[in-house]
This record gives structure tokens, sequence and C-alpha cells, in this order.
């Protein structure tokens, strides 16, 4: 006698394909979900770790606050701009085709200028800003970062290049542009001491 095989029917097949895909997508899910359950439990540890340690430095921290804030503070005397000696012009930028402003600010006093902002106006030939914006020139506390300059010396000249190269500038605005320049605050240090 030959064993005759059945055909399965399209339910049948579409049932076992169904089930198959949800096994195949239920053992997918709880391996990524156990995956992820090991990766939290690992970093809790290392971030539980870190809030311990800043908890247990926090007190030194505090400590040494003041002598931070004082580094950062400095008094605000507005009559010191007179010693400062700010200049902006604007050049062609080969690299971009454009203009890049670019400043040079001499410090001619006897004091260190903790900090320095200026808000700059590219001015037309008819004396019409067609850009404005803020710089930090002089900043407490110096890192290699251009937002963080460092303080000016008396007797220094810090040279900056400015934000920004501009390419939509014409060739008729570039030839009358002017800049010009607004101290907006100014700080000195605090135990400043003669140079």
């Amino acid at each position: 006698m030959m064993n005759t095989p059945h055909r399965m029917s399209p339910l049948t097949a579409f049932f076992l394909g169904l089930f198959g895909v949800g096994g195949i997508t239920i053992g997918a899910a709880t391996t990524v979900v156990l995956f992820g359950m090991n990766v939290v439990d690992k970093n809790a540890t290392v971030l539980t770790g870190i809030v311990e340690n800043t908890v247990a430095d926090l007190p030194e921290f505090v400590e040494r606050l003041p002598g931070l804030v004082d580094a950062l503070g400095g008094r605000r005397v507005p009559g010191y701009v007179e010693n400062l000696d700010v200049r902006v012009s604007f050049v062609e930028d080969k690299r971009s085709g454009g203009l890049r402003p670019v400043m040079a600010v001499t410090n001619n006093g006897g004091e260190v200028v903790s900090v320095l902002a200026v808000r700059v106006a590219a001015l037309d030939v008819n004396n019409f800003p067609i850009r404005e914006w803020t710089e930090v020139v002089a900043t407490p506390l110096a890192f290699d970062d251009h937002h963080w300059r460092g303080p000016l010396l008396p007797g220094n000249t810090r040279h900056l290049r400015l934000s920004g190269g501009w390419r939509s500038i014409s060739a008729e605005q570039a030839l009358g542009l002017t800049g010009a320049v607004e101290i907006a605050d100014i700080r000195l240090e605090e135990a400043s001491e003669s140079f």
C-alpha cells in the first residue's frame, strides 16, 4: 500500500506561519529585554559609584567654591574703557570666498581685564547696520576654546578672528563696510597687580 501525502490547506499554512513568526518575535524580544536589563544593571552600578563619589567630594568642592566664584567674578569698572583700544576690520577670507571680521584689542591700562564682552555692528556706507553680534573678548579663565580666551593683561594686544564668514555680502557692500564696537560688559580682576 502506498502512502499518499496530503496537501496542507492554505488556512493551516497561514496559522503555522503566523505562529512561527510570533514565536521567533517573542524569542527575539526576550533576548533584547534580557540584554537591555544586563546593560542597565552594569550602568546603574557605574552611575551609583559616580553619585557616591560626587556626594563624598561635595564638602571639598563647597570649600573651594568661593575661590572659583572670585575668579569668575571681578569688579565692574565702566571707566576703564578709556584704557582699551578696540579696532574692527573686515578682511577677505580666501577659504570661504567671503569676508571675515577681525578685531584687535589693546589693554593700555595697568589692570587685568577679566571679563570683556563687546557688541559689534557691521555698518554699510550709510552707517546702516547690516549685521550685529556679541563677542566675548576676555574671560576669567583660559581654555582651549574660542569662547574662553582668558584675561587680557596690561600692555597686551589680543587679535581675534570673529564669528562667521560672510558669503552673502555683495562687493559693493564690502567696499564701504566699517565696524562699530560697543563695550557691553567690562570687569577687572579683584586682586590685580601692577605690571
